[in-house]
């Protein structure tokens, strides 16, 4: 893209909406106490996204049971699944390492601060360019996307990289004989306002789970568990054990307690391998399983908003990022274990094929 044939008038609006909307993001973003909450569920989002630009589909609530490594069916596409998983990796890398480096996105980066230097101080339109360049330069969209939020904060228009600013929506709502800056600013704008709607949607029903659960200064570890849930959407009793550093048994009394002041809901039916999910997901996740009579008397004996105390901040967030590499390593003992049955079935589909 030549920069002297860029036309500034039709960038304007659009450029103003964009720089308006990162900048409100931005600010929510540094001020928020469900930061980490909202980046994990934002990653599980955004690598869905960018899967589906390269053609290959992975369902983001499929993804969040992997994480959190709920026993789940065997999937038909495990190379999207682990596309996924490797570029939620790649987002917690922290930026100039050189171990696990993004494919392509150093030099979509390269790209965009060549641009940057050409255009001086409009960095989401050198964003653009350098995004494009990238691609047209036979770059993989991952790595341009990928770049976009690593970018974005290295100029300080974002207090770190936030996952849900990648260009995706600009990818979607290009045209062939379009101008790809207009695209671009709109769609960054788009993802800018959706983000914040989300974060100030999560926000709001953080502090109504921390309502509901009280002050309970004598068990901080319910406090702790709502975090969990509100992050990772998707809890088993032993994924939530192993958070907390408690027994199994108490981390399911913890969630049989969320599900009673509904901030949790179990989807499954049976004793063991029972999964909880977060009340706001649960539509989504599969199907409800219906509350014992029991369940529905406590609830109503127990009131959800009781007196509010004192403002309690989270004592410590429980970082739902250390389950990627778990759910990595879980991945490959399965693959692992399917390679001795799919090399059986491939010799026994031979023989009989040479017996026909």
């Amino acid at each position: 893209m030549r920069l002297r044939s860029l036309d500034p008038f039709p960038l304007l609006a659009p450029l103003e909406r964009a720089a308006a909307a990162v900048g409100r993001l931005a600010q929510a973003a540094a001020g928020t106490p469900v930061l980490a909450a909202w980046m994990h569920r934002s990653r599980v989002e955004a690598v869905a996204e960018i899967s589906e630009t390269q053609g290959r589909r992975v369902d983001p609530n499929r993804l969040r049971t992997l994480l959190a490594q709920v026993p789940t069916r065997a999937q038909r596409d495990w190379g999207a699944t682990m596309l996924a998983l490797d570029m939620m990796r790649q987002m917690l890398t922290e930026p100039g390492t050189t171990a696990l480096a993004p494919t392509g996105t150093d030099d979509a980066l390269a790209q965009m601060d060549e641009a940057h230097a050409a255009v001086g101080s409009a960095a989401l339109i050198a964003c653009g360019i350098g995004f494009l360049a990238h691609l047209e330069a036979g770059g993989d969209r991952s790595g341009a996307c990928l770049a976009v939020s690593r970018f974005l904060a290295a100029q300080g228009l974002t207090p770190l990289p936030l996952p849900c600013l990648n260009g995706v929506e600009a990818i979607r709502r290009a045209e062939p004989r379009g101008v790809w800056l207009v695209a671009f600013l709109d769609g960054m704008a788009r993802q800018a306002e959706e983000g914040e709607d989300r974060l100030g949607a999560l926000h709001h029903r953080w502090r109504s789970w921390r309502r509901r659960v009280g002050d309970r200064r004598s068990d901080a570890r319910i406090r702790r568990a709502v975090d969990a849930m509100a992050a990772e959407g998707v809890m088993s009793p032993a994924r939530l054990a192993a958070r907390l550093r408690c027994a199994t048994s108490a981390a399911t009394d913890l969630l049989e307690d969320l599900q009673r002041l509904e901030i949790a809901v179990e989807i499954t039916r049976r004793r063991s391998h029972r999964v909880f999910v977060s009340e706001d997901l649960a539509p989504m996740l599969g199907e409800v399983a219906p509350r014992s009579e029991a369940a529905v008397r406590d609830v109503a004996a127990s009131p959800l908003l009781p007196p509010p105390a004192v403002a309690t901040e989270p004592d410590r967030w429980v970082e739902p990022a250390e389950g990627v590499d778990d759910a990595l390593a879980h991945l490959e003992r399965i693959l692992k274990r399917q390679d001795p049955l799919l090399a059986r079935y491939g010799s026994a589909n031979g023989r009989l094929l040479s017996c026909g």
